[in-house]
């Protein structure tokens, strides 16, 4: 596959994840709580699925 668009799909996937959680999870906080609380559940997210990749990547060689 193209590593743009794997790029691109774990860059939406972060995007969309921190996003939701930060609407849903933390409705009561203020707006730059909740901003830097998407900032966390981003990376938090982007990083979970590197690794999920890069083991998928390891075993499947």
């Amino acid at each position: 596959m193209n590593y743009a668009l794997i790029g691109a799909v774990i860059l939406s996937v972060a995007i969309l994840g921190g996003w939701l959680l930060v609407r849903f999870k933390d409705t009561d906080k203020s707006r730059q709580v909740k901003w830097a609380l998407f900032v966390l559940y981003f990376w938090v997210l982007n990083f979970i699925q590197l690794i999920i990749l890069a083991a998928a990547h390891y075993l499947m060689r």
